[in-house]
């Protein structure tokens, strides 16, 4: 069974590409902390760990910019 919603690899952002909805879970796989949104999974740096950690259920997005990842909250909780 996959940790995955059904048919989703984690992926990685592109520079200048978002993601952006509710983070339902992350968890560290591969040297990578995937964050599971209900659209699919994304890798990240494991160092985001805990900064994506305290916002698990909420609506996220997380930006790639000049190779660095950006997170923000963008709703309420879910």
């Amino acid at each position: 069974m996959s940790a995955y919603p059904p048919g989703s690899e984690p992926r990685r952002l592109s520079e200048l590409e978002e993601a952006r909805d509710l983070l339902m879970r992350i968890l560290l796989k591969d040297g990578f902390c995937v964050a599971v949104f209900r659209f699919g999974a994304v890798a990240l740096p494991e160092e985001m760990e805990p900064k994506l950690r305290g916002i698990v259920g909420r609506e996220v997005a997380c930006l790639r910019l000049d190779g660095k990842y950006y997170l923000r909250e963008v709703g309420g909780l879910a």
